[in-house]
């Protein structure tokens, strides 16, 4: 079992999909810190409030005007990316930490930042690898997310359940 904490910043693609696989609160058991932009907490507030998002253990960063300013000249020259995935990765870089998304734009300019990226997938491994999820409830989970329409990649996913189900 991983007991070292690392940190994180998570986008809200990663928040959705626990959501949609009923598994939001566990997410946070993972040994991590996790902290996300105050934007992007913004984007999840029909389903959690802030309050319900720190008292599981998200620590929001609320931006400064500078940050903001910062967020939006980078969101200029990725235009790929939408102002959310930018602030994630403003204060991932900021922060040093982990980004837990699943955009590709954004695991590109990750790349080539050198900054480390992991999404939803590598997120239930971790939660199976640390005794959190069986495998068997990781498979639910997981088929949950893909029937609520999470954008995951269906193959991998496929594989996986039927891993994660045959094992005891």
């Amino acid at each position: 079992m991983n007991t070292s904490r690392r940190t994180c910043c998570i986008d809200a693609n990663i928040l959705f999909d626990f959501v949609a696989g009923d598994i939001f609160d566990i997410l946070f058991l993972l040994p991590f810190d996790f902290h996300t932009s105050d934007i992007v907490a913004n984007e999840i507030s029909d389903s959690y409030s802030d309050k319900n998002l720190t008292q599981l253990g998200l620590e929001i960063l609320t931006l400064d005007d500078s940050e903001v300013l910062d967020i939006f000249t980078l969101k200029q020259e990725h235009i790929e990316l939408s102002v959310e995935d930018v602030s994630v990765y403003f204060l991932s870089r900021k922060h040093n930490t982990i980004i837990l998304s699943n955009d590709g734009p954004l695991r590109e300019l990750a790349d080539s930042s050198r900054i480390e990226y992991h999404g939803t997938l590598w997120l239930l491994e971790e939660m199976i690898q640390d005794e959190i999820l069986t495998p068997q409830d990781a498979a639910v989970a997981l088929r949950s997310m893909l029937n609520n329409k999470r954008w995951l990649p269906r193959s991998e996913c496929e594989k996986l359940i039927k891993k994660w189900k045959s094992e005891e």
